[in-house]
C-alpha cells in the first residue's frame, strides 16, 4: 500500500529517474489527438495499450473519457482501448448549435472513428448512456458490430423513471444546489468549482459515499466550457419518446451487459436490453451501482476478458479475488506483461498473509532494507516494523485488506506500480479507501518490494493513522 507527501515522492522519483537515464522504459503505450468530423466537429481521442484487439469506449453523460480512462485502464494490459469525448463534451469542439448535437450526429461520429482507425468491425464497450448511443449505431450498422459490452446502458426505451439524486440525503443536496450554483455562475476557478459539484453529484451514482472515493476517474479534466454548456444535453430530446427494443433483434453480435445491482436505472431495463438482443448475456453484480467497474472491480474485469475471449462468464465472477486478472500466457507475454503478472502475484501473497495475520511472513515480502511510507506518519524503515505496522493497523479495525493494481512502469532494476487499496472491518464496513505507490527492485531475477507509499482518499482521517499517544484511553 502506498504514496505520502508529493514532495518527498517527487523527490524519489527524480533520483530514480536521474540515475536510470539510460534504463529501458517499459509503460502503457499512449497516444491522444483529434479527428476532424464532415460537418467541422473536432473530436478528441486517446489510445491506451496495445492489444491485438481494439475496444471503443463511448462515455455517458454527455460529460467526458476522462471519467472512464483511470478505472478502466486495467483493461490496456490486454487490450487496445480507444477512448474519444463525444461532440461537444470533454476537450472535443465545443458545439452551441443544437442541429449538430442530435443523436444522428453522435451515431456518425463512431462511424467517422471506425473509419478513421481502418476498423473492419467494432468492439465497443459504451457505459451509461454511451449505451444508448452504441445501440443507436447498433441498429442502424449491425454489420458492423463485432461485439459489444453495456455497462449500466441508459434505457433502450424511454419513459423509466431514473433519479440518481435519491441516494442523496437533504443535507447533501443542499449542499449540492449551493454548490451547483456556485460553478454555474462561472467562478475564478471553475476547475475547483467542478470538483466540488461533482463530488457529492456522484454520490447518487454509487452504493455507499465510502465507495465515491474509490473511483479514480476525472470528470472534471475537461474544456469546462463544454461541462456548463446546457446545450450538450440536446442529444435528449433529439431522441424523442425513443424505442429502439424492436430493432435490436437486428444486431446478431454477442452482447454482455453489466449493471450494479443498486443501479438508480432500473434492473427491468437492463432485462429488456437482454431480451431485445438475441445474443446477449446480462450480468447483475451486487455490490454495485452505476460504476460496476470501480466497485466490483474484480468481477467486472474477468467478466470481460471472459467475453473478450467468447466465453459467456457467469455468476461464478463473483467469486474472483487478488490484486488484478492475470490471463494465461501472461508470465511470457510482453514485458509489460511480465511485469504486471510479478506485481500481482506478491500483492496478492500480501494481502492473504495480512488477513490471516500472520505478520512476520507479511513482512518478509519485503527487501531487508524496505521502507513503508503510511499516512499520517513517519516513515516505517526494515521488516521487524513492518511486520509491527501491520499488526498495528489490524489492531485498530483493519481487519481485510483489498489491493488492485491499476498500471505500473519499469525502468531498468525498477518498477513502479500504482494502485487502490481499500480496508474492511469485522463487520464488512469499509473504513479506509486510498491510492498507492509500490517500487519495487529486481533482485536474481525477481521484483522485491522495496517502498511501500500510499495515503487515504477518505474525507475524514483514516483510523490507522490516528496515533495511541493521541487518543486518551478510560481507566
Amino acid at each position: 500500500m502506498k504514496i505520502s507527501t508529493s514532495i518527498s515522492i517527487g523527490l524519489f522519483l527524480s533520483c530514480c529517474i536521474t540515475l536510470s537515464v539510460h534504463a529501458q522504459v517499459v509503460k502503457l503505450k499512449s497516444s491522444e489527438g483529434y479527428i476532424q468530423t464532415e460537418d467541422s466537429v473536432q473530436l478528441f481521442y486517446k489510445i491506451l495499450g496495445e492489444g491485438k484487439d481494439t475496444l471503443l469506449i463511448v462515455h455517458g453523460g454527455p460529460y467526458n473519457s476522462g471519467y472512464l480512462i483511470p478505472d478502466l485502464t486495467p483493461l490496456a494490459a490486454h487490450h487496445t482501448l480507444l477512448f474519444y469525448d463525444l461532440r461537444g463534451a470533454g476537450y472535443s469542439s465545443f458545439v452551441n448549435d443544437t442541429s449538430k448535437l442530435s443523436i444522428t450526429r453522435h451515431v456518425n461520429d463512431i462511424e467517422t472513428i471506425r473509419k478513421h482507425f481502418n476498423l473492419q468491425n467494432l468492439n465497443v464497450l459504451a457505459h451509461s448512456a454511451g449505451g444508448i448511443i452504441s445501440g443507436f449505431y447498433a441498429v442502424k450498422y449491425p454489420q458492423r458490430i463485432k461485439s459489444m459490452i453495456l455497462v449500466g446502458p441508459m434505457t433502450a426505451k424511454a419513459g423509466w423513471n431514473i433519479n440518481f439524486d435519491s441516494k442523496l440525503d437533504s443535507t447533501a443536496l443542499q449542499i449540492k444546489k449551493q454548490n451547483a450554483g456556485r460553478y454555474y455562475a462561472s467562478p475564478a476557478d471553475s476547475l475547483k468549482a467542478c470538483w466540488d459539484f461533482y463530488a457529492l453529484e456522484a454520490r447518487g451514482y454509487f452504493t455507499s459515499p465510502e465507495n465515491v472515493r474509490r473511483m479514480w476517474g476525472a470528470i472534471c479534466n475537461c474544456n469546462q466550457a463544454n461541462m456548463l454548456n446546457p446545450k450538450r444535453w440536446y442529444i435528449y430530446q433529439s431522441m424523442g419518446n425513443w424505442d429502439i427494443t424492436t430493432q435490436l433483434t437486428k444486431v446478431k453480435a454477442p452482447v454482455l451487459i453489466i449493471a450494479g445491482k443498486e443501479d438508480e436505472i432500473p434492473l427491468k431495463s437492463f432485462e429488456q436490453w437482454n431480451n431485445s438482443l438475441p445474443n446477449s448475456t446480462l450480468l447483475i453484480l451486487p455490490g454495485s451501482a452505476h460504476f460496476p467497474q470501480v466497485e466490483q472491480p474484480n468481477a467486472f474485469f474477468m467478466a470481460v476478458e471472459l467475453f473478450m475471449q467468447n466465453i459467456t462468464p457467469d455468476m461464478s465472477v463473483m467469486n474472483v479475488t487478488g490484486a488484478g486478472i492475470i490471463l494465461k500466457g501472461d508470465d511470457e507475454g510482453t514485458a509489460y506483461q511480465r511485469g504486471r503478472a510479478s506485481v500481482i502475484k506478491v500483492e496478492n501473497e500480501l494481502v492473504r498473509l495480512v488477513n490471516n495475520g500472520d505478520w512476520e511472513s507479511v513482512s518478509a515480502i519485503y527487501a531487508e532494507d524496505a521502507t513503508i511510507f503510511p499516512p499520517g506518519a513517519p516513515p516505517v524503515y526494515g521488516r521487524q516494523a513492518i511486520a509491527s505496522f501491520w499488526h498495528i493497523a489490524n489492531s485498530r479495525g483493519m481487519h481485510t485488506l483489498e489491493l488492485q493494481l491499476m498500471d505500473l512502469e519499469i525502468s531498468g532494476d525498477l518498477l513502479y506500480g500504482r494502485g487502490k487499496y481499500v480496508m474492511h472491518d469485522q463487520q464488512d464496513k469499509i473504513i479506509d479507501v486510498g491510492k498507492f505507490i509500490a517500487i519495487y527492485r529486481k533482485e536474481k531475477n525477481q521484483w522485491i518490494l522495496q517502498t511501500d507509499i500510499f495515503n487515504s482518499s477518505m474525507e475524514t482521517r483514516s483510523p490507522i493513522e490516528i496515533p495511541d499517544y493521541l487518543i486518551l484511553q478510560k481507566e
